[in-house]
C-alpha cells in the first residue's frame, strides 16, 4: 500500500485569523441598527484590513529568513484547463531580495495570496454597497459628472477594479501578462485613492493623506531600486526584504484609512468624515 506522506500546513495561523475575523464580523453584525450604514461599511472595510495588515506585520517579525521564490505553474491538457503548480517544484533562490507584498502573495499555494483575494474582495463588495449609498442619497447616477462629488463614485469604482486586478493578477514572476496587469491595478487603485480630496472638497487633511500615500510610494520604488537585490549572505536579503515590504504595508495602510475614511463621509453625511456614527 502506498504510505501517505504528512501534511505541512499553516492551520495554526489559519484558525487564529479565523477566530479574530470571526469576533470582528460578529460584532459588526451586533452594531446594526445602532450606527448609521455609513460607519458599518466604513468599519468592515477597517477590519478587513487591520486583520490581512497584522498578518504581514506577524509575517515580518516571525520569519527567520525572507527571500525569493517562485512556484512555476502548468496546465493539464486532458484536465480543468486552470494552471496549477508544476511537478517541478518551487524555485527557491535564497540569494534575491523580496521587494513586494505582491511577490509574496503571487506563490501559489500560500495563505498570502488567498488572504490577498479574500481581502481584496470584501474591501470592493463594501466599496460598492458604499457607491449606491452615495448616489442613492444625492439622486444621481454613475457617470453623470456635474460637480466634484460625482467623481467620488468614480474614483471609488477605480479603486475597487484596481483591487480586483492586483488579487486576480497575481506577481508570479513566471507569467508577464499577470505581471502588467497586476501593476495596472495598482495604478488603478492608487488613483482611485483620489476619492478622500473629492468628498471632503479637498480638505487639507485629505491632501496630506494623499501626499503622504503617494510619497511613500514613490520611496517604496526608491528604495527598491536603491537596495541590493541580490546577496549570498541570507542575513542581508531578509533585512532588505523586510524594509521593503515594511515600506509598501504602512503605505496601504494610509490606503486603508482612505478609504475607510471616504466610505464613513459620503452621501448622508455629505463629506464629513468626524460626523456621528450613531443612528439618530
Amino acid at each position: 500500500s502506498r504510505v501517505k506522506a504528512p501534511a505541512h500546513t499553516d492551520n495554526d495561523i489559519k484558525s487564529v485569523y479565523a477566530l479574530k475575523v470571526f469576533f470582528a464580523y460578529l460584532s459588526i453584525a451586533l452594531l446594526a441598527g445602532r450606527v448609521t450604514l455609513n460607519f458599518q461599511l466604513a468599519l468592515g472595510i477597517f477590519f478587513t484590513y487591520f486583520f490581512w495588515n497584522l498578518f504581514w506585520i506577524k509575517i515580518l517579525v516571525q520569519s527567520p529568513n525572507i527571500y525569493s521564490l517562485r512556484v512555476p505553474t502548468t496546465i493539464i491538457d486532458d484536465w480543468i484547463q486552470v494552471s496549477i503548480p508544476s511537478a517541478d517544484g518551487p524555485r527557491i533562490r535564497k540569494d534575491r531580495v523580496v521587494t513586494s507584498i505582491s511577490e509574496l502573495s503571487g506563490i501559489r499555494g500560500a495563505h498570502m495570496m488567498v488572504s490577498l483575494r479574500i481581502m481584496s474582495a470584501l474591501m470592493s463588495t463594501l466599496a460598492l454597497v458604499a457607491i449606491h449609498v452615495d448616489l442613492h442619497y444625492r439622486n444621481a447616477v454613475f457617470l453623470n459628472i456635474k460637480s466634484g462629488a460625482d467623481m467620488v463614485p468614480v474614483c471609488m469604482f477605480l479603486f475597487i477594479f484596481g483591487s480586483f486586478c492586483v488579487g486576480h493578477f497575481e506577481l508570479n514572476l513566471v507569467d508577464k501578462l499577470h505581471s502588467y496587469l497586476h501593476y495596472v491595478g495598482v495604478l488603478l487603485l492608487l488613483t482611485g485613492t483620489l476619492c478622500i480630496g473629492f468628498v471632503t472638497n479637498w480638505s487639507l487633511l485629505s491632501i496630506v493623506m494623499i501626499v503622504i500615500e503617494f510619497g511613500m510610494c514613490f520611496l517604496w520604488f526608491w528604495i527598491s531600486f536603491k537596495v541590493q537585490l541580490k546577496s549570498d549572505d541570507i542575513r542581508v536579503v531578509t533585512r532588505n526584504s523586510k524594509l521593503c515590504i515594511g515600506i509598501e504595508l504602512a503605505m496601504f495602510q494610509v490606503t486603508n484609512l482612505i478609504i475607510m475614511f471616504t466610505v464613513h463621509a459620503l452621501g448622508p453625511n455629505e463629506g464629513n468624515i468626524w460626523a456621528s456614527p450613531f443612528t439618530q
